[in-house]
């Protein structure tokens, strides 16, 4: 964050709200998420099972987080080149 600031958020954010919107309408229609996360070696909670589509939304969305770090590392320096934001150079604590 201190590297790139608003270019980070603004990729993780979107993929954060991406990620959800999926993790949502896969619940809300049905979609065993936690056997689906459970694929890619991710585990959800038990107690998952007995809340509502949008609490199972956001646990799913939680355990998923490993799937949105890559794509949000790759696509931070690029969002920072598009909107002209060059990285801070590293500061070191003298």
């Amino acid at each position: 964050l201190a590297k790139y600031g608003a270019a980070y958020l603004m990729t993780s954010i979107p993929l954060a709200i991406v990620s959800f919107a999926i993790c949502y309408a896969l619940v809300d229609n049905g979609v065993d998420v936690a056997s689906l996360l459970a694929k890619v070696g991710i585990q959800s909670s038990d107690t998952a099972d007995k809340a509502g589509t949008f609490a199972i939304a956001y646990a799913a969305h939680k355990a998923a987080s490993p799937i949105r770090f890559p794509p949000t590392v790759i696509l931070t320096p690029v969002v920072a080149k598009l909107i002209g934001k060059e990285p801070q150079p590293d500061v070191e604590d003298a």
